[in-house]
């Protein structure tokens, strides 16, 4: 256990902090302006470590002056505003030297080579100078987004919980602000830049940012508030398929923990449309993430209103992946040529709908007493209906608020035949 006190040089000084080299380790302690790193092994006290404690080296006590030296220089400029910001800084300080390998390893090339060092004091401190200045910062899986104008920022704990943040009273993208606040303290420099970057969200969110509760939608009370339409609408999506959705009334943010996706709902003429938001990221390579709507679900597969529904659609932003998830082992050859032909389908789409074809298509000659499948026209002047159970489906999702815009076109399609 580290004393609290410690008499040196006639004066005494009070602990505050502890820093731990390859070989030395040393008491940080201080007396108003006065700062002093203490060497271990050159006094005499009974500490009890669960270390031993060695001689520091010639290259290790040059750190130890520089790292002095740059507190005295930091208390002089007013930045430590009370005691305990200056011992949180010196425990991050401690952390992050001994979770840079690369600057012990260094160091430890120079041990009880007193010469080299002498020699090379210049070079070392302006090595140290640049160690100590940068650092990682990894923001993968860090995103920003807005809601009614709104902005906020997004990113997961160390257990993996999904945490938002409100990022309305900083006119800086949260790139800069990361960045800046990474320069605060040697905790937000660790080696790893994903654990720097997950420091600085946890420390903005707790001590600086408001933080966005998500609770499961089920629960959320929607008697008295501006979002009960929105609410509602969640709950019902979330009823209806196999989603779990977590979300803030306030804010109107929800989001999908099974498919990870941030949605929100807004009342579109007289229908509640569930959309996906846009995220951006930090390289801005993919900083915006196509907004669609969020069908409530593709009722069950009708050969005529799909074929349909893939004619209209052709210029319209619909979400390819859902609707091949749902319906790929049931769409027909001809449906999925068209389907190539004419949608914009990533590669893995493409091979998932050839490989079902090919199936189709086998299936089909071997069982050569089976009637073929008709072709179906693609065309808005086919007078064939879906039947009638697929019509109550679709009504009653009118019903219930939860209209997406594919059930729109599916309705148009009804109307006109």
């Amino acid at each position: 256990m580290l004393p609290n006190r410690v008499i040196y040089k006639g004066k005494e000084f009070e602990t505050i902090g502890f820093i731990k080299l390859n070989n030395g380790s040393f008491l940080i302690l201080r007396n108003g302006e006065d700062i002093v790193g203490l060497d271990l092994s050159k006094i005499n006290l009974n500490l009890n470590l669960k270390f031993e404690i060695k001689e520091a080296t010639k290259v290790e006590l040059v750190l130890i002056h520089y790292i002095v030296e740059a507190i005295k220089n930091d208390i002089r400029s007013g930045k430590y505003q009370n005691k305990e910001d200056l011992k949180k800084d010196i425990v991050d300080l401690n952390k992050y030297i001994n979770t840079h390998k690369e600057l012990l390893g260094n160091m430890k090339q120079l041990d009880f080579k007193d010469d080299v060092v002498d020699k090379t004091i210049t070079g070392l401190l302006s090595y140290f100078d640049e160690v100590m200045k940068d650092a990682p910062l990894n923001l993968e899986g860090i995103t920003s987004f807005q809601v009614d104008g709104k902005s906020y920022i997004k990113y997961k704990d160390e257990n993996g919980q999904v945490k938002i943040m409100d990022d309305n009273v900083d006119n800086r993208n949260f790139v800069e602000q990361f960045k800046t606040k990474q320069n605060e303290s040697k905790y937000f420099k660790q080696e790893d830049g994903k654990e720097s970057a997950l420091n600085i969200a946890e420390d903005m969110n707790k001590y600086q940012k408001t933080s966005v509760g998500l609770t499961d939608v089920e629960t959320l009370d929607d008697a008295s508030n501006k979002q009960a339409l929105s609410n509602k609408a969640m709950q019902k999506y979330d009823e209806k398929v196999d989603k779990s959705i977590v979300g803030n009334a306030e804010t109107g943010i929800y989001y999908d923990e099974n498919n990870e996706q941030l949605l929100t709902a807004d009342k579109k003429d007289n229908k509640v449309v569930i959309s996906e938001i846009k995220e951006a990221t930090a390289d801005g390579t993919n900083s915006v993430v196509a907004e669609e709507t969020v069908g409530v679900d593709y009722p069950p597969y009708n050969e005529e209103v799909v074929t349909q529904y893939l004619a209209v659609n052709r210029t319209n932003k619909i979400n390819l992946s859902a609707f091949i998830n749902k319906y790929l082992y049931d769409l027909t050859p001809t449906q999925i040529d068209y389907l190539i032909n004419n949608y914009n389908l990533d590669p893995n789409q493409v091979a998932m709908l050839n490989e079902q074809k090919n199936l189709k298509l086998t299936d089909s000659q071997t069982e050569t007493q089976k009637e073929k499948p008709k072709t179906k026209i693609f065309t808005l002047n086919d007078n064939r209906k879906p039947n009638a159970a697929f019509v109550d489906t679709l009504l009653l999702s009118f019903v219930v608020g939860l209209v997406s815009g594919m059930y729109l076109v599916f309705l148009i399609l009804i109307i006109m035949s």
